[in-house]
């Protein structure tokens, strides 16, 4: 029998209408075995990081505490009739996982938010929303078994954007999930928190941006790594159709990609796709499992993404863009090469902990650019004139930019390049930098930010029949 790995989002978690729909798709897959990954409802991991941040004032914790308690009695109040089992029992879980968040307050008041107390505070969102998605589910006669998953998803030390440390995850998963998946007397839906994990000695961790996806495709990668069965099928449940060609706010009527791959996706997630992290898709990747996304209100849509071998080489993928970019550049000040110039950027922004995504380099050395968010910039500046081989040596220029990025095979073609700058002259949009790497399936142009928007609907339109439609 298939294993399907669903992950509901804060989006689907906001009412009893919602939780009826999760009954629905459960039915809709009565037929496969299943594991439920559970996000925090919305807003409240916010919520824990704030409080954790400004604990100065006893008032702040006891309204976000009472913030917290609303938000989840609300829920509970509409989904479960009143003095039930599932109703006290999750009532119960709220006030026990709140008086610990309470005491894990009073820790970081006194020692400091150290970062395995920054992950301890942000892990009660998914703690407290799966255990009352696990309670209904009972109350709805289904079978269904509560596990955290710092039970079963073992990590390196880098709280905050920690890294499975697979074959330990992998004992983990057949200790504890394949037992349950395999019992043919019972159809168990285990509800495992999204979003956390723990290290070697017992902290719990966090599995950073995109935490609960990752956290469904890691799953899904150790069962595939340890099960007999191979049959295993990630579905994220979102509130979109899944990945679209063009941001709509850019072409209202951007069509939805239909099929990519691993490849592909990675692409597209890292320049710009807000509902997809690249690293959930290091996971599967290896073994090739299949990843949907899917609309959560439409679960028998025959139109949603699915990420897997099949892709059409023929076709661009998608146009994305990162908006609010820095391009900084530093030239030599006597305009003769340099060299190890890229070496030194790259370790001067890494010890300042600043992601570079494009960088384009005379072959001579003299000059260097690179982009950098527009958040980082103002940092980056001050740490290469805080160095004096750049402040001595290098003239130093920023400029706010935007960055498009256009992906699919087809951008290897020369044609293909040559409609784009075509499409980019019509509208007298001057190009500052591109990166293309060898083989690459992404060409990056930078542009000048207010251009954007005009940028990217000339080269929709010139470029329409090799999109994905």
């Amino acid at each position: 029998m298939p294993i399907i790995v669903m992950k509901f989002g804060g989006s689907c978690l906001i009412d009893k209408t919602s939780f009826k729909k999760i009954i629905n798709i459960t039915n809709i897959y009565k037929d496969v075995r299943k594991i439920y990954v559970v996000s925090a409802l919305n807003g409240i991991t916010d919520v824990l990081l704030k409080t954790a941040q400004n604990l100065e004032d006893s008032r702040i914790i006891d309204q976000a505490i009472s913030l917290i308690e609303k938000r989840h009695i609300d829920i509970i109040e509409q989904i479960f009739d009143e003095d039930t089992e599932y109703y006290i029992k999750a009532k119960d879980w709220i006030d026990d996982k709140l008086s610990e968040l309470d005491d894990a307050f009073a820790d970081i008041k006194e020692f400091g938010l150290e970062p395995y107390y920054r992950d301890y505070v942000l892990s009660f969102g998914e703690i407290l929303s799966t255990f009352i998605l696990n309670q209904y589910l009972l109350s709805n006669q289904l079978d269904s078994v509560y596990i955290p998953a710092n039970q079963i998803i073992i990590t390196n030390d880098e709280f905050n954007n920690a890294y499975p440390l697979y074959d330990l995850t992998n004992s983990r998963v057949n200790n504890l999930l394949t037992p349950l998946l395999e019992n043919p007397k019972k159809d168990t839906i285990i509800c495992l928190t999204g979003f956390i994990g723990r290290n070697k000695i017992g902290y719990i961790t966090t599995l950073g941006r995109g935490g609960s996806d990752y956290t469904a495709t890691i799953v899904a990668h150790s069962l595939f790594s340890i099960g007999k069965d191979k049959d295993i099928k990630v579905i994220l449940w979102k509130d979109v159709d899944g990945l679209l060609v063009i941001n709509p706010k850019f072409v209202p009527n951007s069509s939805l990609i239909r099929n990519l791959d691993y490849n592909e996706a990675k692409h597209i997630a890292n320049f710009g796709a807000k509902i997809l992290h690249p690293k959930c898709l290091e996971a599967i990747e290896k073994y090739k499992i299949p990843l949907e996304i899917r609309n959560f209100d439409k679960p028998l849509e025959a139109q949603f993404t699915e990420i897997s071998e099949r892709t059409d080489k023929e076709q661009i993928k998608g146009i994305s863009a990162i908006e609010l970019a820095t391009i900084i550049t530093v030239i030599s000040g006597s305009l003769v090469d340099v060299p190890g110039v890229l070496a030194k950027i790259f370790k001067t922004m890494s010890k300042n902990k600043i992601s570079v995504s494009l960088v384009a380099q005379s072959s001579s050395e003299i000059s260097t650019s690179f982009i950098v968010s527009a958040e980082d910039s103002e940092k980056a500046l001050q740490a290469l004139y805080n160095s004096t081989f750049f402040s001595e040596f290098f003239d130093i220029k920023a400029e706010e930019v935007a960055v498009i990025n256009i992906t699919g095979s087809k951008i290897l073609e020369t044609k293909t390049k040559a409609e784009i700058f075509n499409a980019l002259d019509k509208k007298h949009i001057d190009v500052k930098a591109i990166s293309q790497g060898y083989d690459e399936l992404n060409l990056s142009i930078v542009i000048n930010r207010e251009k954007l928007s005009d940028a990217i609907i000339v080269i929709h339109d010139d470029l329409y029949e090799e999109l994905e439609t």
